[in-house]
């Protein structure tokens, strides 16, 4: 199967990989790489802002040495408002957990929803948890439903669970244990934990019937992308 990483540390990949710095610069090194990304950041590109403060906070070779945070966060944050999804995905987990910046959970919601509006699989699902929790704002089940079930699509096999359960209880979709079961069954394929409990009390409220075609969903379900 092949591996497929998160945007956020493919994109740190990229940046530290020899042939695809030198495709993108011209350059042979980290450091007249990163030369290269701090003057386009400079100049006011997005993608060169969220790469070199990527690299400022993880300390990569040929930044300043020690993770500049308050650098990397001021770089990100000029790429998240020019609309740069991965900066705002980031910009999200940072203001999640209170890293670099102080933690704020209504500024964290906000730029997982800014990028989750141009499709990035990761922050559509961690604003989807925020909005069926109510995390940083108001809940809104219907629309994390939606996003959970496009997170699904996507390969975000974390997504099966919510989903689940979503269809369990008929919060933001209609009531159906047949679909709510086709997502458990899922989310055991996928080893989530705390999915049995929630399978044995879906199928203790169905017939045989219903619990066969969830598995046959189930295993007609595929994903939008390749694995």
């Amino acid at each position: 199967m092949k591996r497929v990483l998160p945007p956020l540390f493919a994109a740190f990949a990229l940046l530290l990989s020899g042939p695809a710095v030198a495709a993108d610069s011209q350059r042979q090194t980290y450091g007249e790489a990163m030369d290269w990304y701090r003057a386009q950041a400079e100049a006011g590109d997005a993608k060169a802002q969220f790469y070199y403060g990527l690299a400022l906070e993880r300390g990569a070779q040929g930044s300043q040495g020690e993770a500049d945070r308050a650098r990397a966060v001021e770089l990100y944050k000029k790429a998240a408002e020019g609309g740069y999804a991965l900066a705002q995905y980031r910009l999200g987990v940072l203001y999640q957990i209170g890293q670099g910046v102080p933690k704020d959970l209504a500024e964290a919601r906000k730029w997982f929803g800014a990028a989750s509006d141009v499709g990035l699989r990761e922050a559509e699902f961690n604003y989807a948890i925020m909005l069926e929790t109510g995390t940083g704002g108001s809940r809104d089940p219907k629309e994390a439903a939606r996003l959970y079930e496009i997170s699904a699509g996507k390969g975000v096999r974390q997504a099966f669970l919510p989903l689940g359960i979503l269809y369990a209880r008929g919060e933001g979709v209609d009531r159906d244990l047949i679909e709510a079961l086709k997502w458990l069954i899922l989310a055991e394929r996928a080893g989530a934990d705390g999915v049995h409990q929630a399978m044995s009390t879906v199928r203790a409220a169905m017939e045989d019937k219903d619990q066969a075609e969830a598995a046959k969903r189930a295993d007609a379900w595929r994903m939008t992308l390749p694995e």
